[in-house]
């Protein structure tokens, strides 16, 4: 929804979402987005950060989602901390918690975990795929680091120069690789 799409169409679940002149509201469509410079609001504490998306649901609802989001991702007792006052990682933890609140259908991730340390990183890589398979959310991760890749992805996508060589399982990338980019890629 960020750009208009001047060919061809974009389906969700079998919904016409985006085509030439006819775009779906992006709050109906039910789609998270984690994007790599965080783009919180500054002007809301962490906690309505996180309860941004969830305008619909009851009050005591949305304090739940929120409280069991603040305990994944480490920061229980920040809720009323503004994101300015937080870390690079902690910033990026509560991006990624407020794009998981609503349960989207689909989350896309914009390297997620980048500004992350390595323990911090897998710990939360690891609680995220639990907490998407649980929720049962579609996500697309994009990132440049392989292991990341390797170990939170059912499917992976190489691709280069913008065009996708292989989407396979990390076992077929490596022991089939499509053409010697990809084995490159991959590595020995």
């Amino acid at each position: 929804g960020f750009e208009p799409v001047a060919h061809g169409e974009i389906h969700l679940h079998g919904r016409r979402v985006s085509a030439p002149g006819s775009t779906m509201p992006p709050e109906k469509r039910k789609v998270g987005m984690v994007f790599q410079d965080f783009a919180l609001f500054p002007h809301l504490d962490v906690a309505r950060n996180i309860a941004f998306g969830l305008r619909t649901l009851p009050a005591a609802a949305k304090r739940q989602r929120v409280q069991e989001l603040l305990r994944l991702i480490g920061l229980q007792q920040a809720g009323e901390t503004y994101p300015h006052q937080l870390s690079g990682g902690q910033q990026q933890r509560v991006a990624l918690a407020r794009a998981m609140a609503p349960r989207p259908e689909i989350l896309l991730l914009d390297e997620p975990f980048s500004g992350l340390d390595v323990e911090l990183r897998d710990q939360l890589a690891r609680e995220v795929r639990s907490l998407l398979r649980r929720d049962r959310i579609t996500a697309i991760l994009v990132t440049h680091d392989q292991l990341e890749a390797f170990a939170t992805s059912d499917l992976i996508g190489v691709m280069q120069h913008g065009r996708l060589q292989q989407w396979d399982s990390a076992f077929r990338l490596y022991h089939n690789p499509v053409n010697r980019f990809v084995a490159d890629f991959v590595g020995q």
